[in-house]
């Protein structure tokens, strides 16, 4: 006597088995537990990247206020003032924090869902690494004097 499968064979029925489903199944869901990881990690990239861009732009704002008018901001005042004259447009929820010493100024910026902190540094050369807190800079303004590193 002949079985379901056999007979099914005779006719020339075509169809998957079982185990050739579940091993596609098996294989796409090894795909994806490589890919999801991958992804996430290139839109935290992308999040430190507009910090880091950010940084720059506000930066040159700072360096271009300095050449109009001979000194850096020294106030929340001058702060916005140069924001009138030299408007810095952060990328959604970067917030950047502005200290300024005499000659010299830091800028630190982060992104709220990424929480990691960049600092750039006039006297340092540009972008510096740092050890500052992550995920400190949620609630704050996008561009803010500051009056001491950020904690």
């Amino acid at each position: 006597m002949l079985t379901r499968i056999q007979k099914a064979k005779e006719k020339g029925d075509a169809a998957f088995t079982l185990i050739e489903l579940l091993v596609v199944v098996a294989i796409i869901g090894i795909l994806a537990a490589i890919a999801i990881p991958v992804f996430l990690n290139q839109r935290n990239s992308a999040r430190d990247a507009s910090v880091k861009s950010d940084l720059n732009t506000t930066a040159k704002a700072i360096e271009t206020y300095y050449t109009n008018l001979g000194n850096y901001p020294s106030t929340s005042a001058n702060l916005t003032s140069m924001q009138t004259t030299q408007p810095v447009v952060l990328s959604p929820d970067n917030r950047i924090a502005v200290l300024v010493n005499g000659a010299t100024y830091r800028l630190f910026g982060c992104n709220a869902q990424s929480g990691k902190w960049f600092e750039y540094s006039s006297n340092q050369g540009g972008m510096q690494a740092t050890t500052l807190a992550a995920g400190t800079c949620t609630n704050s303004a996008d561009l803010v004097w500051s009056t001491a590193v950020p904690a």
